[in-house]
């Protein structure tokens, strides 16, 4: 196993992709820290990973919230140990949804407090995690910080402007992390999901039916082959598991000699 001993966190692993990096992790040896707003689906991907052999212990978190960061940093090392490995997966799809046509996505209909959300989220929560780990893992001179982005940080979203700024800010954090981090053998990447079939995706879909004359009428599960038939070369969606498989890569000495990279696993769907 890749990761056999190692203690990692992810946050946003209480469902969809967060509970897909969480599983493949453990499936590779380490032991993880599950960490979510919902503490109680949290609980049950940790147990999960207890039923794979592996230990974890699920904790409530808001990565928004400086403190509660630091705190989780603090609280791993205390309970698991030490800290190997951080996946910083949480994040909010942005999805605007306040008329009955494409015109009404426009950015002019995008609030304020939709913008401050999606990239308190998305931006500011993964600067938040890696600023926290960074002290421990540059006297440890040793750490693996994967930052989970979107294929939509790659090439803007018409539909969702915020969480494409969002997401593109990650890559570029990333780069910049990397290069402060590298001297201490701390690697910092970036993986770039394409289209994954979550309960976010399923709340986008619906948007897309009430709002986009080429959805109309379709299921979700419609627009969500429409989407994938358009969009993705490979002509089929990327999984939580595909995603999980590249985190456990990055996340192993397989991976020492990558840093300040951003991956796509988006069947073709973007080019670097």
């Amino acid at each position: 196993m890749k990761l056999e001993n190692r203690i990692a966190i992810v946050t946003g692993g209480g469902g969809g992709l967060g509970e897909g990096i969480c599983l493949c992790l453990a499936r590779e040896g380490a032991h993880v820290v599950v960490c979510d707003t919902n503490l109680d689906l949290a609980k049950q991907v940790a147990t999960k990973i207890e039923t794979l052999g592996q230990k974890s212990y699920a904790s409530q978190i808001d990565v928004r919230k400086s403190d509660q960061c630091e705190q989780l940093i603090k609280k791993t090392i205390e309970i698991m140990g030490s800290i190997d490995i951080i996946v910083c997966c949480a994040g909010v799809g942005g999805f605007v949804h306040r008329g009955q046509s494409t015109e009404d996505l426009g950015i002019e209909n995008i609030s304020e407090a939709d913008w401050d959300l999606t990239i308190d989220v998305n931006l500011k929560g993964v600067f938040l995690c890696n600023r926290a780990v960074a002290p421990y893992f540059k006297k440890k001179k040793y750490g693996k910080i994967i930052n989970i982005s979107s294929l939509a940080g790659r090439k803007g979203i018409a539909w969702i402007p915020h969480y494409s700024a969002s997401k593109a800010g990650v890559i570029v954090l990333t780069q910049a992390v990397s290069l402060q981090l590298a001297p201490y053998n701390i690697n910092v990447n970036t993986v770039c999901p394409g289209v994954i079939k979550t309960a976010m995706w399923d709340k986008g879909a619906q948007i897309l039916v009430e709002s986009d004359p080429t959805y109309k009428g379709m299921t979700r599960d419609e627009v969500f082959a429409s989407v994938v038939e358009d969009m993705i070369p490979m002509k089929k969606p990327q999984t939580a598991e595909g995603i999980g498989n590249l985190v456990a890569f990055l996340a192993s000495e397989d991976a020492n000699e990558i840093t300040g990279q951003a991956i796509n696993v988006d069947g073709g769907a973007i080019f670097n």
